[in-house]
């Protein structure tokens, strides 16, 4: 078979459009293509400072189809322009709504600029989009319930405020600033604004806490149940220094003892905790303000024995090696009554104790004014021996602190101390 040329003549014009066509096409594509390109690098690069909105306006001419140009300029109008030129802004925004129906960004922007031009309707049917949109996202929520809050909605205001707060967690102490200013100490409503979950009510607990709003903090607090308080006991521990701060003590006390499981490192008024140091002190449960605080120094060291004892198995051993004035670290704070007579006896033990100013145990009031105290512990080697420690509190004296302290060296400024000390059986009784 013969090999045969097929010759295709172009002179005619139809031929030649349908080969040209697809070139042409091919530019069209190409130009469109660059002019996308430019309009969207335009407007995710440019100085919104150096002709930010001209700029932002070219982007939006090359790329008329590309939401994000019309976006940008929005915000540039928005932000730039007198507020009675709002509308041009509104007007970009619609327009990338338009392109992507389907982005929350530009429905959330398109409400908060319709919320400046007053269209609040408008403004909260585009915030609905948004958070249809974005159901999981905190920000469509929070300007969402703001605009509900200022269109008097309070009780969704909240309810999209505290999803918010549930998404972010950094918005949740702009909720709790909301809750506060709308509703001041109206607990109920406060109840209400707040919600039932239980972390974000324990984080309003601490919230009012450092307002030193206690009554409320209280409040809010008893709202818990037993078992979510302990699982917020940080908080707790919180509003108990808080109390104490406050002078409030038979309350911190009250909120004490439903925080410890262990009974006996609970407290009574006018009683000591664990008197005999019969529990360890470096247990969690007995760390805070009530129950003994104790700080051992490499000079003057503080550790419970198990060696010795007046009863029971343990008592507070303090070891004295100090060529230079140390004092003690122990002491117990005790909620008390006021106007009422009390008796404080211990026991002390010694061995080669020497100082010129050896310790004593000490009755303070709250700001550490010494209201009684006993007699230096005895030098030397010495078996148990009884202190008893007469006082009386004042009128409106709730608290006292009972601490093991070093006795004045007189002038010896520098009152070296070596030697062991025991001390146990702490027991604070009412007279009369």
């Amino acid at each position: 078979m013969s090999d045969q040329l097929v010759h295709i003549s172009l002179r005619s014009p139809l031929r030649r459009a349908f080969t040209v066509l697809p070139l042409v096409l091919a530019l069209a594509g190409a130009w469109f293509s660059v002019r996308w390109y430019l309009g969207d690098t335009i407007a995710e690069y440019l100085n919104p400072d150096d002709r930010g909105i001209e700029n932002a306006r070219l982007a939006a001419a090359l790329a008329p189809s590309d939401p994000v140009t019309h976006w940008t300029l929005a915000e540039l109008e928005q932000n730039k322009l007198p507020p009675d030129q709002i509308n041009l802004a509104i007007a970009e925004y619609e327009q990338a709504a338009r392109l992507a129906p389907n982005d929350y960004r530009f429905w959330l922007s398109l409400g908060r600029a319709l919320e400046q031009a007053d269209e609040h309707a408008k403004s909260e049917q585009a915030m609905r989009r948004a958070v249809v949109l974005a159901p999981a996202y905190a920000y469509p929520h929070w300007y969402l319930g703001n605009l509900l809050l200022r269109s008097g909605n309070e009780a969704e205001a909240f309810a999209e405020m505290r999803r918010a707060g549930d998404a972010d967690p950094q918005l949740q102490m702009q909720l709790f600033n909301m809750a506060w200013q709308v509703y001041g100490k109206n607990a109920a409503q406060l109840n209400q604004a707040i919600g039932s979950s239980v972390e974000t009510r324990a984080g309003f607990t601490r919230y009012l806490i450092d307002l030193r709003e206690l009554d409320v903090a209280v409040q809010f607090w008893d709202g818990l149940s037993l078992a979510e308080r302990h699982a917020n006991q940080a908080t707790g521990d919180e509003l108990i220094k808080s109390m104490i701060a406050a002078k409030r003590f038979s309350q911190a006390l009250g909120i004490w003892n439903e925080l410890r499981p262990n009974e006996s490192l609970r407290g009574q008024v006018g009683q000591l905790i664990d008197g005999g140091f019969e529990h360890a002190i470096t247990d969690a449960s007995s760390a805070g303000v009530f129950g003994w605080q104790i700080k051992s120094l490499a000079q003057a060291q503080a550790a419970i024995d198990s060696a010795r004892a007046h009863s029971g198995t343990h008592s507070l051993r303090l070891l004295f090696k100090a060529r230079a004035k140390t004092d003690v670290n122990v002491g117990q704070l005790v909620v008390v009554e006021p106007e009422t007579q009390y008796e404080l006896t211990c026991f002390v033990k010694t061995d080669n104790l020497e100082s010129a100013g050896t310790p004593e145990v000490q009755i303070v009031d709250i700001d550490g004014n010494v209201l009684a105290r006993s007699q230096p512990a005895p030098a030397g080697i010495n078996d148990w021996q009884p202190i008893v420690i007469a006082f009386k509190t004042g009128a409106k004296l709730e608290a006292v602190g009972i601490r093991i302290a070093r006795a004045s060296c007189g002038e010896n400024s520098d009152c070296p101390i070596f030697g062991t000390a025991w001390y146990d059986d702490f027991d604070l009784k009412r007279r009369g």
